[in-house]
């Protein structure tokens, strides 16, 4: 710096005068910037073996170099460049970055690597990662993941290393100059390794970690070479472990909800089963150090609740709607049965009193149809008296009713609909019926013929037995005057040719 150049000296000559000091510096991707060449010595050797992505998260085009006194004549530089994850929370660091297809150390783990070859003697001439993705040290095996970066296991801030507030250093130093007693003891930092580092949030060094969100990266530093002097980073499980754990996890929330009926209780387990198993992969992580996945698993879960829970529900949607329709239609003609047509009689009957509105009633028998069984059988009957049915659905609208009254008896009730309409359409069904050919085997059809009974309420009647006595007078006068016909209605004189409503 311009005016400060005497101290800048003094530094680099205490700084190159020991061997145990550690400088760091930085790559990063600017353009627009000649890449500066770096001497030989600060670059490490590496045969990549490993199943990982060649180091391409950490490959940079630009170097910020720091003074050139150091980089040329100081081999204990390390880089420092950091990565945090898609969700800004730092779990990893590398080991070795990438510049100019180069490899130079990271920081801590070139720290750790000469800490390592003075004690055990490593003496690597190239640094190996092999197909397991693990980076062999000696008997060390640091186990990297498919990004080249170590997974690191936190201790937290009372773990392993403590952090000093540098005022302190600085008022012990003084302190000791003026003979008081410092905070700091004078040998406090004998024979230790002191990672120095800016900790303030405004010069954008925090970084944030699974602990804290106000870490600074000197600890992610302190962490790394912790975890790599005990080796002991965080393993995380092979992708295809994870795809099972949530495979059997979508098979146990299926079970769950199938077992128990009440959506209640089996909302409970499921919910016992999500906190049980982010329990249990906290503990491994904290004790046997395996990381195991949490997000994909859950959501596994939560789909597979869901899933199962709506199938359950269509399922049980549909029992309802068989269940129902065995209680209201009839097994031979698919008809509505007699009670249900009970119902919707005196539904109608309150709905016409209210709204001021009619309807009809027509009570159907085929005719003949004792000796139409005695002829032709029983199952030639039941034929025709499907397929009887079968015609009356589609001659009368959706809204009305069709029901079997009993034996060979039909009823219809015919919404919104006046005495004159009510006729019409009465004489209409009995054409349609009378024209239709009936199959009763493959080779044989017959015709058959239908008398019908009108009562309209509430012209005729307000209560349901009035008003099916007065359609059974009129079925009854049908087949009195010859049948295949619409039976006489009370206070009506019908048109002497009748047309059938469309």
């Amino acid at each position: 710096q311009k005016g400060f150049e005497q101290y800048d000296k003094e530094m680099i000559e205490t700084i190159n005068k020991y061997d145990n000091i550690y400088l760091s510096m930085n790559f990063d991707n600017r353009g627009g910037f000649n890449s500066p060449d770096l001497p030989d010595g600060l670059k490490v050797k590496v045969e990549n073996n490993g199943n990982n992505d060649d180091f391409a998260s950490y490959k940079h085009n630009n170097c910020r170099l720091i003074i050139s006194d150091l980089v040329e004549n100081n081999p204990n530089i390390g880089i420092i460049n950091f990565k945090r994850d898609f969700d800004g929370i730092s779990r990893r660091a590398p080991v070795f970055i990438k510049y100019k297809d180069d490899f130079y150390p990271y920081l801590a783990f070139k720290l750790a690597y000469d800490y390592l070859n003075k004690k055990e003697k490593l003496n690597l001439d190239k640094f190996v990662i092999n197909k397991e993705n693990q980076l062999l040290l000696g008997k060390r095996k640091i186990q990297m993941d498919k990004e080249s970066s170590v997974l690191l296991n936190w201790y937290g801030r009372e773990g392993s290393f403590k952090t000093i507030p540098f005022w302190k250093v600085v008022k012990s130093y003084n302190d000791i100059q003026e003979g008081k007693k410092p905070i700091i003891s004078q040998d406090y930092f004998k024979d230790k390794i002191v990672f120095v580092g800016v900790t303030a949030t405004s010069l954008y060094d925090i970084k944030s970690t699974p602990l804290s969100s106000v870490y600074p990266g000197v600890e992610v530093q302190a962490t790394l070479f912790n975890n790599i002097i005990d080796a002991n980073p965080v393993k995380r499980v092979d992708s295809k472990i994870d795809m099972l754990i949530c495979i059997i996890l979508g098979i146990i929330t299926g079970l769950i909800v199938l077992k128990f009926r009440s959506s209640f209780l089996s909302s409970i387990a499921i919910i016992l089963l999500i906190f049980s198993y982010i329990i249990c992969s906290t503990l491994l992580l904290k004790y046997s150090l395996v990381w195991i996945g949490i997000v994909s698993q859950l959501m596994s879960v939560t789909l597979t609740f869901i899933v199962i829970y709506v199938i359950k529900y269509i399922n049980k949607s549909r029992d309802f709607e068989y269940t129902y329709k065995l209680a209201t239609t009839d097994g031979l003609t698919n008809l509505y049965n007699h009670r249900y047509f009970q119902e919707q009689l005196s539904r109608n009957i309150d709905n016409s009193k209210r709204y001021n509105s009619s309807f009809a009633l027509l009570l159907i028998d085929i005719d003949f149809f004792k000796k139409f069984n005695d002829t032709y059988g029983h199952q030639a009957g039941d034929a025709v008296l499907r397929q009887v049915s079968d015609v009356l659905k589609k001659t009368v609208r959706t809204s009305d009713l069709v029901a079997r009254y009993g034996g060979e008896e039909m009823a219809i009730i015919l919404q919104n609909t006046d005495i004159d309409d009510a006729y019409l359409t009465a004489n209409k069904i009995c054409r349609v019926v009378a024209e239709k050919p009936f199959r009763i085997s493959e080779t044989v059809e017959k015709h058959v013929t239908i008398s019908i009974g009108v009562a309209v309420c509430p012209k005729h009647a307000e209560v349901a037995s009035e008003l099916i006595e007065i359609a059974d007078q009129g079925l009854y006068s049908a087949k009195e005057n010859g049948r295949n016909q619409v039976g006489r209605i009370p206070g009506y004189t019908p048109k002497e040719e009748p047309v059938g409503l469309e």
